[in-house]
């Protein structure tokens, strides 16, 4: 039950038209990170310059309650990963915000993983989180999935997804959208096709139809357009973030990129400065457990979005299905996808506002 405190933000027009979509925002970039860095760590000096960039925080029994999901009697790993977009002057919403949450569930034997995405227009019950770190908390209430970020932080989230799908988490990984900026630039932009021109004040972008390689600048305010692009839908915004970072990864795994060791190291220093994790998730763990899935083969990595549905009462926002909760028992138990899983497959993307190549 609600507690009689509603929070909603402001919903665009139109509701989003369903789409079935691949799920590869963040997820790639963080496997491709891990990856390149146990790479790296043929040269000790560079290893230690770039995982010292990573920032750590904890995020303690105080802030998730002891209330928690239990850990269940296997090597499963559940990993909470976050895209968050630091907002600066009076439009900021404490500062920060997340447009994407995931979770991550890697199997016991290591030979299957499945990512869960949380579409950010969820409505869903939030539960109480303490203030800390300059955040003034929350209260248990019905509201947008990403406010426990904006009012509670990364801590807030976690124990947010936690209480929404009765799953143990073990670690997290929060990653800066802004940190696109210096990773784009380093290997040299990323190209993408626009079928239309692009005029948008808000992220002040202004680019012509057709074939363009973007910096990094331009790349950020490529990927947080919303209204001026497409449907105007976040949805649709999701689909276009997620072609784009699959142009980015594959430039940078190109021989081009890891045959230049001055592009590698920029575009790895950009991107371990936009990464932070809990302090329990330490570089080495973070290559053991890239070591331990190297032979995770892309037919065993399902991408999938939880069983949702618009709501009726609330114009532009989304509910989750009563099958969700079925997905989620089955990751609670560490139990491998079957074809009738009642989870929306993300292997099928539907019209682009753009393309990459």
């Amino acid at each position: 039950m609600s507690s009689g405190l509603l929070d909603l933000q402001p919903a665009s027009e139109d509701p989003p038209r369903p789409r079935r979509r691949r799920r590869w925002l963040l997820w790639a970039l963080v496997f491709l990170l891990v990856v390149m860095l146990a790479g790296a760590g043929a040269v000790y000096s560079v290893y230690a310059r770039l995982t010292g960039n990573v920032r750590h925080i904890e995020v303690t029994r105080e802030d998730l309650g002891d209330a928690r999901p239990a850990k269940t009697a296997t090597a499963a790993v559940n990993i909470l990963v976050v895209g968050s977009d630091r907002r600066e002057g009076p439009d900021a919403e404490a500062g920060e915000r997340t447009d994407t949450i995931m979770l991550a569930h890697l199997s016991t034997a290591r030979n299957e993983a499945v990512v869960v995405s949380f579409p950010r227009d969820s409505l869903v019950q939030l539960p109480a989180c303490r203030a800390r770190d300059g955040l003034p908390g929350q209260q248990g209430h019905l509201g947008m999935i990403n406010s426990s970020f904006a009012r509670g932080g990364i801590a807030c989230t976690w124990k947010t997804v936690e209480k929404l799908t009765g799953i143990h988490i073990d670690h997290f990984v929060q990653m800066d959208f802004t940190g696109f900026k210096g990773m784009v630039d380093a290997i040299g932009g990323v190209d993408v096709y626009l079928p239309e021109p692009i005029h948008d004040e808000y992220v002040r972008l202004d680019l012509p139809k057709g074939w363009r390689t973007l910096n990094g600048e331009e790349a950020l305010g490529y990927v947080r357009a919303r209204y001026s692009l497409g449907d105007g839908t976040d949805i649709e915004r999701i689909e276009r973030q997620q072609d784009f970072v699959r142009a980015m990864a594959k430039k940078a795994m190109s021989g081009e990129t890891l045959t230049d060791p001055t592009r590698l190291f920029g575009f790895l220093d950009a991107a371990t400065k936009s990464v932070t994790t809990d302090p329990a998730l330490t570089p080495g763990v973070m290559r053991d457990l890239a070591m331990t899935a190297r032979g995770l083969t892309g037919d065993r990595i399902h991408f999938v979005t939880v069983p949702w549905r618009f709501s009726t009462a609330y114009r532009g926002r989304v509910e989750w299905l009563p099958q969700a909760r079925t997905l989620f028992r089955s990751l609670a138990a560490d139990e491998p996808l079957t074809a009738g899983d009642p989870a929306t497959p993300d292997d099928a993307a539907g019209a682009k506002t753009g393309g990459t190549r």
